[in-house]
């Protein structure tokens, strides 16, 4: 065996991943079941993996499920849309002022449950076999968010000036101080290899947050009785070491 093969038998990482993804962020903006919000209430986001290299331990596990570290990056933009938004009353005006761009960034681990056997997964790039290649992932990550909520009607963040400027359901309920909470990303994927080194990959990735402040926004009444979430569909590249 050359001595780049040892190196690759016996390194901590034996491939990485780069993606990126422009989806819908579902929050405490908008009306839930409208259209518009659903649609135009949206975040970028990008995110990196490293690949451990199970191979030099021969765990039986191995043979399906690839474990990774996750680096996650998301920002958002987020308005109130939809019926009570586009009226023409002093509380809807209200409501259009209000916005959102809240920075997301996010450390984790996970796994992929993949098809194919991925104890001849060298021997099967190499010789082109089996090109694409379905997927289950989930990963759970610490998640630093920064929710910048704001209003073109004056300082939000000014207690004396919310009930000038805000709808009465949201004055006292902006956090914009950000925190740090646990996050669970689950996915469904299909790769396709280009060459025995490099991968394509197309993934379904829903978010969950199990806070409802990663917006700005918590206002604890019976219109809001869901935590946020973000689904997007990411198109990647996967790199395999040599």
């Amino acid at each position: 065996m050359s001595i780049s093969g040892l190196r690759a038998q016996y390194r901590t990482f034996d491939a990485y991943s780069l993606g990126a993804s422009y989806g819908f962020f579902k929050s405490d903006f908008g009306e839930r079941y409208d259209w518009n919000t659903n649609i135009a209430n949206n975040a970028f986001n990008f995110n990196a993996k490293l690949y451990f290299n199970l191979y030099k331990y021969h765990w039986q596990i191995s043979n399906h499920f690839r474990f990774f570290v996750n680096l996650d990056f998301s920002y958002g933009n987020l308005k109130h849309r939809g019926h009570y938004a586009m009226k023409s009353s002093e509380t809807a005006k209200r409501l259009r002022a209000m916005y959102a761009k809240p920075l997301l960034v996010g450390l984790g681990l996970g796994t992929e449950f993949w098809l194919q056997d991925l104890t001849y997964f060298s021997f099967n790039r190499l010789y082109g076999i089996y090109r694409f290649s379905p997927y289950l992932g989930v990963s759970i990550l610490g998640l630093y968010y920064k929710p910048n909520v704001q209003s073109s009607l004056g300082n939000i963040n000014d207690p004396a000036i919310q009930p000038y400027i805000l709808h009465q359901r949201f004055v006292g309920k902006i956090y914009n101080s950000g925190g740090i909470t646990p996050v669970v990303n689950m996915s469904v994927g299909l790769s396709y290899q280009i060459t025995a080194f490099t991968h394509l990959f197309l993934e379904n990735k829903f978010t969950w947050f199990p806070t409802d402040k990663v917006d700005g926004l918590d206002v604890n009444d019976n219109a809001d009785k869901y935590s946020d979430w973000l689904y997007a569909p990411v198109l990647g590249v996967e790199i395999i070491l040599q």
